[in-house]
């Protein structure tokens, strides 16, 4: 055993040997260890040129119609029926919902039975008002005719009987008389005021139930609509949107560092946001106070040409690009060829090998561009950082 361990380790220095061997060869003929050689990353090399600048900024908005109305119940209730679904067009006047009546109904019979009483005893009054009118003016007729008569047998010298009869006579068609004027009023006004209260009440509980319908109140498409059955409504609170789609625009809602760069009339254009798709033309309609005239707090872009229908829907994402300002003929180079430091705006120029600091003065910046002021020359040699 002793002598199998001592041949192994003869056998392993033997191999040290010709190792080292070999790498003593290598180094007695003069090859040294490969050292890399250092990368030296070049800088980018620009030139000064004389072009165009644009500047302009891109916006996102949504589709909206021009023309939209809110559906809302005109009294509190209960949604007994519904017969549209949101998306659908609708006419102006139709049907959309109705509430619940069954209470509105049951106060309608209770105030028309109270019509129909006051009504049959203001026709009872009426009827008993022109009989006894009638029966006055016959009563009044005789009692001319008794005192004409009396008077004509009186002749030119009545006795005193006769004066009496006479007397008598004149004070019945007096009262005649009288009696007529008394009939001639009508009957009691009151009867005639519990009539029309009454058929007031009638009449305002119908037009109640007839505000229970909830029609379209334009023609357009039914954008969103939230009524289902048994669901408690409150009056004037809207419960859908109708729109005029044939009329779009896009809107958007921006701060005043974004408004102050815009003005009305201004051209653009337009785009959806994700998807490759047509591209239109388009103007700044109104901007929100006091940047412009709009009557509410949005940004409205209006096209030039009305897409196609069904192009968009209500809600679709849009950008719209808007140029501020471009300028022709300035000297320019790429934003990434100016440097900063303490405020400093500089660039690094070479001329014939040597590289020399010097200032800028800028002016606009657009789609990577910087319009150079002072500072350089058209076709001098910009060294990046």
């Amino acid at each position: 055993m002793r002598a199998v361990f001592l041949l192994m380790l003869a056998l392993f220095a033997l191999s040290g040997c010709a190792s080292q061997a070999t790498f003593g060869d290598a180094i007695t003929q003069g090859e040294p260890t490969a050292i890399p050689t250092p990368v030296v990353p070049s800088k980018p090399v620009y030139q000064v040129e004389r072009g165009k600048i644009v500047y302009e900024r891109r916006f996102f908005g949504r589709i909206t119609p021009l023309v939209t109305e809110e559906i809302v119940f005109e009294i509190d209730g209960r949604v007994l029926e519904v017969f549209v679904d949101a998306g659908v067009d609708v006419v102006e006047g139709d049907v959309l919902a109705r509430l619940n009546t069954a209470g509105l109904e049951s106060q309608l019979l209770n105030a028309e039975e109270e019509l129909a009483i006051a009504t049959s005893i203001l026709e009872s009054a009426d009827s008993k008002a022109r009989f006894d009118s009638q029966r006055a003016a016959l009563t009044l007729e005789m009692a001319q005719l008794k005192l004409d008569h009396a008077e004509a047998q009186a002749g030119a010298s009545p006795s005193a009987d006769d004066t009496l009869q006479i007397n008598l006579l004149m004070l019945e068609r007096n009262l005649a008389e009288v009696a007529v004027d008394e009939l001639t009023s009508g009957v009691d006004p009151q009867l005639r005021f519990d009539v029309t209260r009454a058929q007031k009440r009638v009449n305002e509980i119908k037009a109640t139930i007839a505000k229970a319908e909830l029609v379209a109140p334009m023609s357009g498409r039914l954008v969103n609509f939230s009524a289902d059955p048994g669901q408690p409504i409150i009056s004037y609170e809207p419960v859908g949107l109708v729109a005029d789609l044939s009329v779009i625009e896009v809107t958007d809602e921006m701060g005043p560092e974004d408004l102050s760069e815009l003005a009305e009339g201004m051209p653009l254009l337009i785009k959806r946001a994700a998807l490759p798709g047509n591209v239109y033309s388009g103007t700044i309609a109104s901007l929100p106070a006091p940047y412009g005239l709009a009557t509410d707090e949005l940004v409205h872009v209006a096209f030039d040409e009305q897409p196609p229908a069904d192009e968009f829907k209500v809600g679709d994402r849009m950008n719209f690009t808007v140029v501020i300002e471009e300028r022709d003929d300035v000297l320019w180079l790429p934003q990434s060829a100016i440097r900063q430091f303490s405020g400093r705006n500089f660039i690094v120029v070479q001329n014939e090998g040597v590289q020399q600091r010097a200032d800028v003065r800028l002016g606009l910046e657009g789609d990577g561009r910087v319009e150079i002021l002072e500072g350089a020359d058209e076709g001098q040699t910009v060294i990046g950082p």
